[in-house]
């Protein structure tokens, strides 16, 4: 558990679930209650208290699912933290290139992408990344990822000469809302952005 804030979410699933069995049991010495005094089944006071019941569980069981398991990233619920680099040129002994794109054996894999910065090999998945060329600026980013305009992105090429690397990382912040679902100072997601001048600087395994 990261963050004891999560302690939160645990001690709602666990009323919520002492709750349900209330409301089970509650049900049953109603029902039984009825047949007993009144000596017939049906009662529309023991049907609304039953529907009341049933509708606040089955509300509070919605919201803590939506909580938990919600995988949408809302910007105001993660700190954003970026890093970036300069790619440094790699060679495999016939080519000078800033990426090299590795294409997975298996059908079903995605490729994944691997460079160098710091004198260090980094290597990742296209699925949470993607390369931008020369001058298309127009790509795909997830909103929590990048809130620039093109003019940052200049900013950075001028810079770097249009050979750099952003990291981002998305943790949930520690508060009360990300607590309810257990998210609380986990990561929520990487993304990594990689610029090169053009296509020339790609190789292909």
């Amino acid at each position: 558990m990261k963050s004891s804030w999560n302690l939160i979410g645990l001690i709602f699933w666990i009323a919520l679930i002492i709750y349900a069995a209330f409301v089970v049991h509650n049900i049953g010495v109603r029902r039984s209650r009825i047949i007993l005094n009144n000596n017939y089944s049906f009662s529309w006071k023991h049907l609304y208290k039953t529907l009341a019941q049933l509708i606040i569980l089955f509300l509070g069981l919605g919201f803590m699912i939506f909580e938990t398991f919600n995988s949408n990233i809302r910007a105001k619920d993660v700190s954003i933290k970026r890093e970036y680099n300069p790619l440094v040129l790699d060679t495999n002994g016939k080519n000078s290139y800033y990426v090299k794109v590795l294409t997975q054996k298996a059908p079903n894999l995605n490729q994944s992408y691997s460079y160098l910065i710091k004198n260090k090999i980094n290597q990742v998945s296209s699925n949470s990344s993607n390369v931008l060329m020369g001058d298309n600026n127009a790509i795909n980013i997830p909103n929590f990822a990048f809130d620039w305009k093109k003019q940052s992105i200049k900013k950075l090429d001028d810079h770097y000469q249009k050979a750099w690397v952003i990291k981002v990382k998305a943790t949930y912040k520690n508060n009360f809302l990300n607590g309810i679902g257990m998210h609380a100072g986990r990561q929520a997601h990487e993304y990594t952005l990689i610029r090169v001048p053009d296509s020339s600087f790609i190789y292909k395994n």
